[in-house]
């Protein structure tokens, strides 16, 4: 019979050093065992300290199931929690990617303007598909933009994204605070409209192409008023027409009060890019959003010309309205966990089948792989910190623990007395074994538990890791059942240290 201690996935995955840390994480590169593929694991911790966390993770995890796209990361899996309502972290295995473009932008002096138009063809049309699906991104930066050594680049991180519940995403209101500052579209900056168009993350684009050009960001702001005024020093005062749309009122003030200014010719500006990019970039940043083009008209752009057109470019599959319902709702921290935990059994059909045949009351508690994994992310991100890549952890994997079974007085049965002699044999062994290595071990798996300074006495009171239920004969003496004198000794030191 063939014994399991834990879920397959949770030995699926072999982590090997910490790449990148953020507010909502830590990030991992792991193996995957059973294909042999290197992928990233983000573990998602203290979701639901504050609801809005909880809320965050849950519109990412479901977005990126939504959206399939070669230029958009993709979620390959996410770890099943051990229980539906207990827990706290999550692990979501996206593709590995080398680097992100804030990274490639600081160490490559040397990029060309083939990588130029090559990574902005790949971003808007990322952004012709997000905003085909009604979504706005809203958090547009290099470091949310990941990078291969062949110039593939990928769109992550949609947690402040946003799914318009019209069916053409013309306009929508949300809060103002969204992307951060630097790629900031001038409308967010000082709340211009009360309503917001896809032109928000066109706007980033732009920002984030002049970064590509020079860089260097072109308006990092160090507050929102900084920001307005290096954004205006570059385009010069908007016209009246703009201003007047303005609903906040300090911000119209201000602007209105602003000495007059006169946009600086873009050409003077970056004047060591294609003449072709430099106009492109002028119509992203312009200061009126409906000036921006959408990303289908950028891609017309002249600046792409020879470039492929994608006839079977892939479309988003409509997604229900219902997708995104909790939205509107006011949720508490059970019922975003509830969501998230129905968003995880996407990635564990079986499982997902149950759920819906229970109505979603299941109560059945699934073997989960989650606390082996965060043995693994404690146990480097503790190198991390002290500056180590470290050593991963190998797991032990052993049978369950079986109680000892003593055999009934008086038995002559040949096989069992046969049986003893092994396990009485191998328990000797085992003890001699743990003798010589220290009696010690750094650290055991037994069932996603870590346990430091694991001694011999456990292997033989519970670890029993032999198949047999016949043991020792209480009533019998060692000779009796075929015992020999050195096994004697190392029998006498296990029954020691299971007093202990």
């Amino acid at each position: 019979m063939e014994f399991f201690t834990e879920y397959g996935e949770a030995s699926q995955y072999q982590i090997e050093e910490i790449i990148g840390k953020g507010s909502f994480g830590v990030v991992a590169a792991a193996v995957d065992t059973q294909t042999g593929e290197r992928v990233a694991i983000k573990k998602i911790h203290d979701m639901f300290e504050h609801a809005s966390n909880g809320t965050r993770i849950l519109r990412e995890i479901k977005l990126l199931r939504l959206l399939r796209h070669p230029n958009i990361v993709e979620t390959k899996h996410i770890l099943l929690p051990p229980a539906r309502r207990e827990f706290r972290d999550i692990y979501v295995v996206f593709e590995l990617m080398e680097s992100d473009l804030q990274k490639v932008i600081q160490a490559n002096e040397n990029l060309t303007a083939g990588h130029h138009r090559f990574f902005l063809y790949q971003l808007l049309h990322a952004l012709k598909y997000i905003h085909a699906a009604n979504v706005f991104h809203r958090d547009l930066k290099p470091s949310n933009i990941l990078v291969n050594s062949n110039c593939k680049l990928k769109i992550c991180d949609f947690g402040l994204a946003r799914a318009s519940r019209d069916d053409p995403p013309l306009a929508i209101f949300w809060t103002d605070y969204v992307a951060t500052r630097w790629y900031r579209a001038p409308e967010l900056c000082g709340s211009f409209f009360s309503k917001y168009t896809p032109a928000i993350d066109i706007w980033s684009i732009g920002c984030i192409f002049a970064e590509v050009l020079t860089r260097k960001p072109l308006f990092p702001g160090t507050n929102v008023k900084h920001q307005l005024d290096l954004i205006t020093d570059v385009l010069g005062t908007p016209s009246y027409e703009t201003l007047s749309q303005i609903r906040n009122e300090k911000a119209r003030i201000y602007l209105t009060g602003m000495k007059r200014k006169h946009p600086i010719p873009f050409p003077s500006m970056f004047c060591n890019a294609d003449p072709q990019a430099v106009r492109l970039l002028e119509r992203l940043l312009a200061f009126d959003p409906k000036d921006r083009p959408t990303a289908e008209e950028a891609l017309a752009d002249p600046y792409f010309e020879g470039f492929p057109n994608l006839e079977h470019e892939p479309s988003p599959h409509p997604f229900s309205k219902l997708e995104f319902e909790f939205e509107r709702w006011k949720l508490t921290k059970d019922g975003i966990r509830d969501l998230i935990y129905r968003e995880i059994l996407e990635y564990h059909p079986q499982m997902l089948q149950d759920y819906i045949g229970a109505g979603g009351q299941t109560s059945f508690v699934y073997p989960s792989g989650v606390d082996g994994m965060r043995l693994q992310f404690v146990h480097l991100e503790e190198n991390h910190l002290r500056g180590e890549r470290g050593t991963p952890l190998r797991r032990r994997h052993a049978s369950l623990p079986r109680e000892r079974v003593c055999a009934p007085k008086g038995s002559d049965n040949q096989d069992c007395n046969n049986e003893r002699r092994r396990t009485a044999s191998s328990a000797a062994q085992t003890t001699i074994r743990s003798q010589q290595e220290g009696l010690t071990h750094a650290y055991v798996y037994q069932n996603g538990t870590s346990i430091p300074n694991f001694c011999s006495g456990y292997y033989l009171q519970n670890g029993s890791t032999s198949a047999s239920s016949c043991v020792i004969d209480e009533h019998e003496g060692l000779e009796e059942n075929g015992v020999s004198e050195e096994e004697k000794v190392a029998y006498e030191l296990s029954q020691c240290f299971a007093r202990i």
